[in-house]
């Protein structure tokens, strides 16, 4: 049985990946430390307090990941940094802490929960009958739209860093950044919408990555949201193609909803 390491044990997609996926993976879970019990250890200067916070949860990483055929990165300060607002850099000092541990620990599947948050969704200056694609999408700006807050810009970043990351994998490593949609504790969302992400669908792109083949790409960036088409739009909002074959097969839009 192949062994899963997911961070933000104690979060919403983590538990969601842990239910479903339970019975097939040997799944371990890891909490990420804050800052806040370095605080009182006399450290003078912000470099040594940041250095300190490195160290701590690389050697949490690296204890956790030991053996692991997978790592899914979902662990981020929400509190403070969310898709309404804020910002907590060291939600980038973790990122980069996963890359470099599971890449020296030789991990073969490294799965970074980014967000749907990347792209600029809210503004609705797009058609909406037209998939948003993966990739830069540059049909109203050359350099692709930006993020929709600054949640989404660290997110971005950790897409960019993956791609810098996949030319310093090892053998038989891949990374694969996933823009999550809207994934809740209930199986069923409170009314249909485009962002949403089924239990079933969240789980079952992270199962088909982590038994992808050798051909798969070594890095690569999806849309994780369910198959979401309404009678007023035949396409789903987000494009969900990706190269592992998976189909998500949810779609809010198909559920009963009692009326209010």
């Amino acid at each position: 049985m192949k062994r899963v390491l997911l961070t933000g044990i104690n979060g919403t997609v983590a538990q969601v990946m842990k239910k479903e996926l339970g019975t097939k993976y040997d799944i371990s879970g890891l909490s990420i430390p804050r800052m806040d019990g370095l605080l009182a250890e006399g450290r003078s200067t912000w470099k040594e307090l940041l250095d300190a916070y490195r160290d701590r949860v690389s050697a949490e990483l690296t204890a956790a990941c030991s053996g692991v055929d997978a790592v899914v990165h979902l662990g981020w300060n929400t509190i403070d940094e969310n898709w309404q607002g804020g910002l907590d850099p060291l939600n980038i000092a973790v990122v980069d802490c996963v890359y470099r541990v599971a890449i020296t620990e030789q991990v073969p599947r490294i799965y970074m929960a980014s967000s749907v948050h990347a792209y600029d969704c809210m503004d609705g200056d797009f058609d909406p009958d037209v998939a948003i694609p993966p990739h830069p999408d540059t049909r109203r700006d050359p350099f692709g739209l930006g993020a929709s807050s600054l949640y989404g810009v660290s997110k971005r970043w950790m897409e960019i860093a993956g791609q810098y990351y996949a030319k310093r994998l090892q053998p038989g490593q891949k990374i694969l950044a996933v823009r999550l949609g809207g994934v809740g504790r209930a199986e069923r969302p409170g009314a249909p919408n485009r962002f949403w992400d089924s239990h079933r669908d969240c789980a079952g792109l992270l199962e088909a990555f982590i038994e992808c083949g050798d051909d798969a790409p070594n890095y690569c960036t999806v849309f994780g949201v369910s198959d979401n088409r309404s009678p007023e739009h035949q396409e789903p909002m987000f494009n969900p193609v990706n190269p592992y074959g998976f189909r998500p097969a949810d779609n809010s839009y198909n559920l009963d909803y009692e009326e209010s």
